[in-house]
């Protein structure tokens, strides 16, 4: 039997779940207009460049329509990033953003880092060189005025590396107070040891200052042969040149960072029938479990899986998906899944959107 707390925990939850998911779209300035020549509603991807300042300059990304965009009804849109070394059209393919199978609402926008190399990674350069967040500011101003979207609903995911940048737009407050929600599959936080100075750590991670949590959620397979679950990668050597690849963040800490930043307490070992409340933050970090997948949530200030984080047994270094991979990408993945993140991503990505 719920508790009166308990009761109104549920009560704010449900409140604030439903408020988001019927929230009206916020309309960009490119609503009405025609799209770029070519770019047709479920028809092929295009190359597009943009011009970062900040960004080091002429920037490169890839650009999906979904069957149902048109130029009247503001669309969601998500940011895929690329791992380490991967082309917009890998990523493209891997996550099926921009297939009508997968996807039917979403514009999908796949960024290209510089060298296919994103901030946050050992080998990239120093932020005070070239700092990505930059272009994706820019980046998501080109599209808004380019093309009918809805700035409420706006989201960030990423592979490997490209998990690491969506983090790191999530502690960058120009993102944190424009995009809705952020992800990361298999992603890569390393710490300051190998970086050389801090990026992922609380105390380099500035959400400034926006309107109830900034929701995150995390996929991680306990066999990762690249990026370890528990962050030693000591044990390692992707580039086989005989040195360690450097350590990241374990991803349970990563994750009890965030529900510390939105308010949560930051254990993770309670059961869905152990709620702890507080006030009005109720921590739920349920573990629900399956054949493969343990799944940790914490509700924040009555907000319903703010922090979530999947610990996949039998996934290695790789987006987990039905759908067999080439070469390498499965050979690092470990095989197929019986489920696809992309829709699991899409789901929890409708959950949230920007207050007007």
């Amino acid at each position: 039997m719920l508790s009166h707390g308990t009761a109104s925990i549920a009560a704010i939850i449900a409140l604030h779940t439903l408020q988001s998911i019927s929230a009206p779209p916020i309309a960009s300035s490119g609503c009405g207009k025609s799209a770029p020549v070519g770019l047709l509603p479920g028809g092929a991807s295009f190359n597009f460049t943009v011009h970062s300042e900040e960004g080091a300059g002429q920037r490169k990304y890839l650009l999906h329509l979904p069957l149902s965009y048109t130029d009247n009804e503001p669309a969601p849109v998500i940011i895929a990033l690329h791992a380490f070394g991967q082309t917009t059209s890998s990523m493209e393919e891997i996550t099926r953003f921009s297939g009508a199978d997968t996807n039917k609402r979403y514009v999908a926008v796949y960024p290209e880092g510089i060298n296919n190399l994103w901030l946050g990674d050992p080998g990239a350069p120093n932020s005070s060189v070239i700092d990505d967040r930059p272009f994706i500011q820019d980046l998501l101003d080109t599209v808004e005025t380019t093309l009918c979207i809805d700035r409420s609903r706006i989201y960030t995911t990423g592979f490997s590396n490209g998990g690491g940048l969506s983090g790191l737009l999530a502690c960058y407050p120009p993102t944190a107070g424009r995009i809705a929600a952020f992800s990361g599959i298999s992603a890569a936080y390393y710490t300051k040891e190998s970086l050389g100075y801090s990026l992922f750590e609380m105390e380099a991670c500035n959400t400034g200052a926006r309107e109830g949590p900034v929701p995150f959620l995390d996929v991680h397979g306990d066999s990762d042969g690249v990026i370890a679950y528990d962050g030693d990668n000591s044990k390692f050597d992707i580039d086989q040149d005989g040195v360690p690849d450097p350590d990241t963040l374990p991803i349970l800490q990563w994750l009890n960072d965030w529900a510390t930043r939105n308010g949560c307490s930051a254990a993770a070992n309670n059961t869905l029938e152990n709620y702890l409340v507080t006030g009005d933050v109720a921590k739920s970090s349920s573990w629900i479990k399956n054949v493969s997948i343990e799944r940790s949530v914490w509700n924040c200030g009555g907000w319903a899986e703010a922090v979530t984080g999947y610990y996949v047994r039998g996934l290695g270094h790789g987006w987990p998906s039905t759908v067999p991979l080439d070469g390498i990408l499965e050979e690092y993945r470990g095989g197929v899944t019986s489920w696809n993140a992309s829709a699991l991503l899409m789901e929890w990505f409708s959950r949230w959107s920007l207050p007007a």
